[in-house]
């Protein structure tokens, strides 16, 4: 099976859009210059968790482009209870127009396709439960459950725009306009409620490690 790189689904109400159009503006038109960041250091999420072991994956350079994303980790643990792919894409700056690119605001050229939407609470060792997305797309009769967020110095938030609302604030307080994007998959191969299980561990297991990886 071959996980969807990136991807999904339906436009944002007209309000929604505005806002976000509204705070891009704020973000680009703010005159100080960005604070310099280190580079994400992705060699911090190891390659073995638990029973699962890591095989990175190469994104086509064109996908790369397309996506406008600074820096990526896109890889696939396997294990004996089954796979679990892991994509984090980093943003350093969105002042110049360069914004993440949704999940939802696009169909995977693979032909994966959005049954169902939703959020989910992301149980956390610190006792946090903050919300996320999930999904679950479908392709030719294969099923995967999705998961994801968007991540600034280990800030976790479900919804694009209140990401870019984090954002304009980061660039008022403390002059940085980073993010990240990170997306989990799990194939559907005995039951839904038990591939959302195993993808909310291993978000819950990969967690500490990427607010070691990205910027803070």
């Amino acid at each position: 099976m071959s996980l969807p790189v990136n991807s999904f689904l339906r436009g944002p109400r007209w309000w929604s859009a505005v806002l976000l159009l509204a705070a891009a503006a704020a973000i680009t038109l703010l005159p100080r210059p960005e604070a310099e960041l280190k580079t994400p250091r992705f060699s911090a999420i190891p390659v073995a968790l638990g029973t699962l072991r890591a095989e990175d994956v190469p994104i086509e350079e064109r996908m790369v482009k397309a996506a406008n994303v600074d820096h990526y980790l896109n890889r696939v643990y396997r294990g004996p209870d089954g796979d679990a792919g892991l994509y984090v894409g980093y943003y350093r700056s969105q002042r110049a127009g360069d914004s993440v690119h949704s999940p939802k605001n696009c169909l995977p050229g693979g032909g994966w396709q959005a049954v169902r939407a939703g959020r989910i609470a992301l149980p956390l060792a610190n006792g946090a439960r903050p919300q996320v997305n999930l999904y679950l797309v479908e392709n030719a009769g294969e099923r995967i459950v999705v998961l994801y967020w968007y991540q600034s110095h280990g800030e976790i938030t479900a919804s694009e725009y209140a990401a870019k609302l984090h954002t304009m604030r980061d660039a008022i307080l403390y002059r940085r306009t980073d993010t990240a994007l990170v997306r989990i998959t799990v194939p559907i191969e005995g039951g839904e409620d038990e591939a959302t299980r195993k993808a909310l561990d291993f978000s819950a297991l990969v967690a500490p490690y990427l607010n070691q990886a990205l910027p803070q």
